[in-house]
């Protein structure tokens, strides 16, 4: 999963050990708290709940943000679904990993898993969006292009050895479902679900993180060969 232990997290051993918290230049702004929270939570979790249930509520979780963004059209009471439906998609994705390694019932197949529910939530949720009035169907494109896309390196550096985690600017996964989870409310709050600025703002953003992306690739890719050499 692209949970920033951020792992957000990482099922199992990763490929690379975790980077410490005062050296990860990759770290979120939410990642000590998260890695505090996990570490308290893990060793008191009953035996009743496994790793694999945590993987299912996760994925729950995103089907019940999807659902409240949709019907959101029709019954506007709802949404306060969204952040408790996001509040289950983070604690099952960030927790199955590390009480799955706790107990040490990790393995290679446990952790694609993981990766791939993480992948697919994340995904059913930006989907959601362009179905919501809270956001245009342009916008939530751009989003879920710029999510893929930074999840492709993400796992591109884990296959490579790299470290998994990855934050961009200080934003990883726990922030990413934070906005996710507070967004409608904004949008609300702001009158500015479905505008066309919304959506040249999402675009203005997004070409951002792009290059900062491929930035941060060519830092990585001169690291990498200077290792090399």
């Amino acid at each position: 999963m692209v949970n920033f232990w951020i792992t957000a997290a990482s099922g199992g051993p990763s490929p690379s050990p975790s980077p410490s918290p005062s050296s990860s230049p990759d770290r979120s702004f939410l990642a000590p708290i998260q890695r505090r929270a996990v570490t308290w939570l893990v060793p008191r979790l009953p035996v009743a709940l496994s790793p694999s249930d945590l993987t299912r509520l996760g994925l729950l979780g995103a089907l019940v943000v999807a659902s409240a963004l949709i019907l959101c059209r029709w019954w506007a009471d709802v949404v306060y679904l969204v952040p408790v439906g996001v509040l289950l998609n983070w604690f099952g994705a960030a927790v199955d990993g590390p009480l799955a390694d706790h107990r040490r019932e990790q393995h290679k197949r446990r952790g694609l898993v993981e990766h791939l529910t993480d992948l697919a939530s994340l995904f059913i949720m930006i989907v959601a969006y362009a179905f919501s009035p809270f956001l245009t169907f342009e916008a939530a494109a751009i989003i879920l292009t710029c999510y893929l896309l930074f999840s492709a390196y993400t796992y591109i550096r884990a296959a490579t050895g790299h470290v998994e985690q990855m934050a961009l600017i200080g934003v990883g996964a726990a922030e990413f479902r934070l906005m996710l989870a507070f967004w409608p409310f904004v949008a609300r709050a702001l009158d500015a679900a479905g505008g066309v600025m919304v959506t040249f703002a999402t675009a203005i953003l997004a070409g951002i993180a792009v290059v900062a992306l491929m930035l941060k690739v060519y830092i990585d890719a001169r690291k990498i060969a200077s290792r090399v050499n």
